[in-house]
């Protein structure tokens, strides 16, 4: 029978062709996890979609945009326009606000979630490593990049940045290095609220929601590398909450979906955790708020094609709110106040009224009082609101307003010198009286 090594009874085996080794036993071992990942990746790509939602005319982008919808949604229910057509989605206002930037819609149906579920495997890191593979095909990363993104679409994004910066691929690694923000609708930064999400899923067996809760502990050390990275890397971030129940409970709350990084305080959108995300009309103060996010990243005014500034929302804080028909003396009294606060309301608020009439004349000069009133209407509803909608009293409240909003802003407008500490508290009863701030109590 020849020389040989006997490995059973009637057959032989050449040790220098068929000995199977440590080396090789570890390098065919490699070799098939490679093919699984290949495989898992090309199935994921065959499951998202990044679809084209605008691009400006000269073919010419200076920003991308790319929106990012939770799992078991799809990217026209999620960024839904309420008052539109079916199919109207509001990102395409902000073709009309910046026709200069690129608008991307990251879309996985309803109807391929639960294929996912089902599919190979649940890797957040597979699936992050798809994504950017996606982005990387589209040729997203050679400029500025914002990531808008709802609910668990957040934890995604995390996870293909975080895969972005430790890539060796110079496109890849790019995403990273070109992101400037990130914009999180309530999504949560860490694991608590993840069976609450999960359950809003359909089609969400109750074995793998089990087994995707134990996916807490994954948020916390990927937030935890966010917190690191991002602030350090040039990523600023702006990030919201809900403020109604969804099925009888609050799913992201402000504490979860704080991010935990430097000038990102989470701001409170009067919806649930399905409705957060859509916005019916341009003047809706979630909408405001992300777009005013974008004009500071890059002062997108600037990156118009035409050079022009397309859009000025100062006249939404001057002007008066729909639907509310209460005076500011009428709302004032439901908020406590007595006869001569509300007089002296009433001066300050048409103290700032002729301010703004009479010097907001140029764009630099209305885009500074635009910004200024902004910035009084976000922390009044950060730091304020939830203050009186708890049955604070006015000291706490008064406490607050100093400390949360009057100081800071103080601070922050003593370098140019254009509005003061007493202009910060007249621009609180101006807002009031425009109807975008309330001061009424619970039950009144």
């Amino acid at each position: 029978m020849g020389e040989g090594v006997s490995c059973r009874e009637g057959g032989t085996q050449n040790p220098q062709r068929y000995e199977v080794t440590d080396d090789l036993h570890n390098m065919w071992y490699l070799r098939i996890v490679r093919l699984n990942e290949i495989n898992l990746r090309r199935y994921y790509l065959s499951v998202f979609q990044l679809n084209e939602i605008y691009t400006p005319p000269n073919g010419q982008p200076t920003v991308d945009v790319v929106f990012m919808h939770g799992l078991g949604d799809a990217f026209e229910s999620c960024w839904e326009n309420p008052s539109g057509s079916s199919g109207d989605v509001w990102p395409v206002w902000l073709s009309e606000a910046f026709p200069g930037i690129s608008i991307w819609g990251l879309d996985y149906p309803t109807s391929k979630y639960s294929a996912l579920l089902n599919g190979p495997d649940l890797s957040l890191l597979t699936v992050a490593a798809s994504l950017s593979e996606l982005l990387r095909a589209k040729k997203i990363g050679r400029r500025p990049l914002v990531l808008v993104c709802h609910s668990l679409g957040g934890v995604i994004a995390k996870a293909m940045l975080r895969a972005c910066e430790s890539s060796t691929t110079p496109p890849k690694k790019a995403i990273f290095d070109n992101c400037k923000g990130v914009v999180f609708l309530a999504s949560p930064h860490s694991g608590s609220p993840l069976a609450s999400i999960l359950s809003l899923i359909p089609g969400v067996a109750s074995k793998q929601t089990k087994e995707l809760e134990k996916a807490g502990a994954l948020l916390v050390d990927l937030n935890t590398w966010y917190k690191n990275k991002a602030p350090t890397a040039g990523v600023r971030s702006c990030a919201f909450y809900e403020t109604m129940n969804t099925n009888g409970a609050m799913v992201v709350d402000a504490g979860s979906a704080n991010p935990g990084v430097p000038d990102c305080d989470p701001i409170p959108i009067d919806a649930n955790h399905r409705d957060i995300c859509k916005f019916g009309h341009k003047d809706e103060f979630g909408y405001l708020c992300i777009r005013n996010f974008l004009e500071e990243l890059f002062d997108l005014e600037s990156l118009d094609v035409d050079g022009q500034v397309s859009v000025d929302d100062l006249e939404y804080y001057i002007g008066t709110v729909k639907g509310d028909r209460l005076s500011l003396a009428e709302k004032l009294e439901k908020g406590g106040k007595c006869d001569q606060e509300i007089d002296e309301a009433e001066a300050e608020k048409e103290r700032i009224h002729k301010m703004v009439r009479r010097n907001a004349i140029s764009g630099s000069a209305r885009q500074k009082y635009r910004q200024f009133l902004s910035e009084v209407l976000t922390l009044f509803r950060v730091h304020i609101a939830p203050l009186i909608r708890s049955g604070a009293d006015e000291v706490m409240v008064n406490t607050a307003i100093h400390s949360k909003v009057l100081a800071p802003l103080s601070e922050k407008q003593a370098s140019n010198d254009l509005f003061n500490i007493a202009d910060i508290h007249s621009a609180i009863y101006y807002l009031t009286g425009n109807c975008h701030i309330n001061w009424t109590k619970p039950n009144d």
